[in-house]
């Protein structure tokens, strides 16, 4: 079994905050995520170290005209360290 980390749309926007707070070159227009289903996660599909303190996030956030809708996040490392998990099959 795999484990993929997810964002809740809670936690989504906490960390979107954060990054727009603290100025990071990748965030999100707020007013989308509020629109997203509050029962859905939102799976991290891809980490890259950006730096010594942060890295970038690549997160599925839904279907948009029958394409997946794939998202860029600057997140500090411990903000996904904290990220919930779950299994899945590889």
């Amino acid at each position: 079994m795999k484990k993929i980390k997810y964002f809740t749309k809670d936690s989504l926007i906490m960390a979107n905050r954060e990054a727009v707070r603290t100025k990071r070159s990748r965030s999100l227009h707020e007013h989308l995520l509020l629109q997203l289903p509050s029962h859905l996660r939102f799976p991290v599909g891809m980490t890259i170290p950006h730096s010594d303190y942060e890295l970038r996030l690549s997160l599925a956030v839904g279907p948009s005209e029958d394409k997946l809708q794939i998202v860029w996040l600057d997140v500090p490392y411990g903000t996904y360290n904290d990220l919930p998990e779950v299994e899945v099959s590889s």
